[in-house]
């Protein structure tokens, strides 16, 4: 029996690395990153028929998120949707877009655990457990103070703003965590410091949970993406920054530098607003603060944080109403935004 779980957690986590690694295992699947579940599930949760019609939009969706976020590492096999195949629930078009992601180092893989990860996923814990009751979740941990450096340094569009990074981790957790409380046994926590320093030991704690076999270390199962990833991003994405700086890092052997470079990445301001925004919320998880900060510079941070706040509670807000537009509407408007912010990153990254 086909089971799929989901790697969560705020982006910039290590939720990619994890996905390698898993997917680097005989049977496991464990894609690219992809948004289709949130995107069709207001619409279709509870269909038991699905039209020739209905998977034309999956697949139209699915061709423009590649052109949002490359499918690297895989080739989207458009021909799933173009077949006779009966789908009778939702879960069953979940597999079914899936095995439509074809792994280019293994295209005949016969996976049957199949591990969704996309950080988005976070804000719709309630929505992925509802579709599959024996569904679990990998939360990906990281100091919050290295998850914000490496937003600052990372090339995107969002912000890399301390306030809005630090505020967006304190959302991600709040979320999941409220989660986690109401299903203690679905979410297990892995700290990105413990995956890079002993990815091994990790990954055997991250199969038990899932009740996945490991057949291959780590380092020797990465070894072929690694190369995949080097080679597909120099000749396909040369000039794209942020693809070079995404894949880029996933290429080279798995490193521990990149765990404390927050302490010379941010600036003593950048710090302090971590530590006030973050601080209280991270020490739960081991990530100790560092700063004393007097009690009206604490007072002043929050406040300067408020429109912060208020922007990310609008993006949300944003989100949800456009979640529940009607379904042709929502994918010809999704074409449209991806057919803009490609123009707008080429733009940028030129």
């Amino acid at each position: 029996m086909n089971k799929h779980h989901h790697i969560i957690g705020i982006g910039r986590s290590g939720t990619t690395l994890l996905q390698s690694m898993l997917n680097a295992q005989p049977q496991v699947w464990a894609g690219p990153e992809n948004y289709f579940i949130p995107f069709f599930y207001h619409a279709w949760k509870n269909k038991t028929e699905f039209s020739r019609a209905d998977l034309a939009l999956a697949a139209r969706f699915n061709k423009a998120f590649g052109i949002l976020q490359p499918y690297v590492g895989f080739t989207f096999d458009e021909a799933f949707f173009d077949s006779n195949i009966e789908i009778k629930s939702y879960e069953e078009l979940i597999i079914h877009t899936y095995r439509s992601f074809v792994d280019q180092l293994a295209p005949t893989k016969d996976a049957i655990h199949f591990i969704n990860k996309n950080p988005l996923h976070s804000y719709y814990l309630d929505a992925l457990h509802s579709i599959s009751l024996d569904t679990k979740f990998i939360w990906m941990m990281r100091d919050y103070r290295a998850n914000v450096n490496s937003r600052k340094n990372s090339v995107h569009l969002k912000s890399t703003s301390a306030y809005y990074n630090s505020l967006r981790w304190i959302q991600f957790e709040q979320r999941i965590a409220s989660f986690q409380k109401q299903h203690p046994n679905r979410v297990l926590i892995v700290r990105y410091e413990d995956l890079v320093q002993a990815p091994d030991q990790t990954l055997a704690k991250v199969c038990d949970f899932l009740e996945i076999p490991v057949k291959i270390r780590t380092q020797e199962a990465l070894a072929p993406y690694q190369a995949l990833f080097q080679h597909e991003v120099k000749t396909q994405y040369e000039q794209a920054n942020r693809m070079k700086k995404r894949f880029g890092d996933l290429s080279k052997p798995i490193h521990t530098a990149a765990v404390e470079a927050w302490k010379s990445g941010l600036t003593t301001q950048e710090l302090e607003v971590c530590e006030v925004i973050a601080g209280r919320t991270g020490s739960t998880y081991g990530y100790q603060t560092t700063l004393t900060i007097p009690m009206a510079k604490r007072c002043w941070i929050e406040a300067l944080a408020t429109p912060y706040a208020m922007k990310i509670s609008m993006e949300r807000a944003k989100d949800a109403f456009f979640n529940r537009l009607p379904i042709q509407l929502k994918v010809s408007y999704f074409e449209r935004w991806v057919l803009r912010i490609d123009k707008k990153r080429k733009k940028h990254v030129a």
